[in-house]
């Protein structure tokens, strides 16, 4: 867990693990520093590359419906779609295959370098290009860089300096 003061963006309080003296469960294993799936959580910033391109803005009508990349087709956890809605209504809502369209519109590379700009590193697997499969977690990043995005967010684009290093426990002032 990382809390972080979203003003100066540095870290006020960070637990890596839920015990560290426990050797059972990999307590010394700091997982704000560990690589995992982001999930859906990159959403925002696909679709907030899109509004700065221009390619969407908060009324753009979008599609869910089934999409196929080569051989990758994404689907919906429960295999439905919604049909046409906004992107506004789509940042709510679960569809991978209107966050695909978007991605791909402006393009899994560019979003990738984008967010390393940023000091945010996503990590794919050996010999894998940047693809759409990343909008749907198919990446790696630590909580530190996901928490530096989101913080960077709430001060309207400007990345939160890079605080969260701070040892396990302490509280930073």
């Amino acid at each position: 867990m990382l809390v972080v003061d979203n003003a100066t963006g540095q870290v006020r309080a960070r637990i890596g693990s839920p015990n560290y003296f426990d050797a059972r469960r990999a307590g010394q294993v700091d997982m704000t520093q560990a690589l995992r799936s982001p999930g859906s959580t990159l959403k925002p910033f696909i679709y907030g590359l899109g509004f700065e391109d221009g390619l969407i803005h908060p009324e753009t009508l979008i599609d869910d419906r089934p999409v196929r990349y080569g051989g990758y087709a994404p689907q919906n956890f429960d295999f439905t779609v919604q049909g046409t809605v906004t992107v506004r209504k789509a940042l709510h809502s679960r569809s991978i295959c209107r966050r695909s369209r978007v991605l791909d519109q402006v393009g899994a590379s560019r979003f990738t370098a984008r967010l390393k700009q940023t000091g945010a590193a996503l990590v794919l697997p050996d010999g894998e290009a940047p693809g759409p499969a990343i909008g749907l977690g198919g990446v790696g990043i630590k909580l530190s860089d996901l928490v530096m995005l989101y913080a960077g967010m709430r001060r309207h684009r400007v990345a939160a300096p890079r605080t969260f290093a701070a040892p396990l426990g302490r509280i930073v002032d």
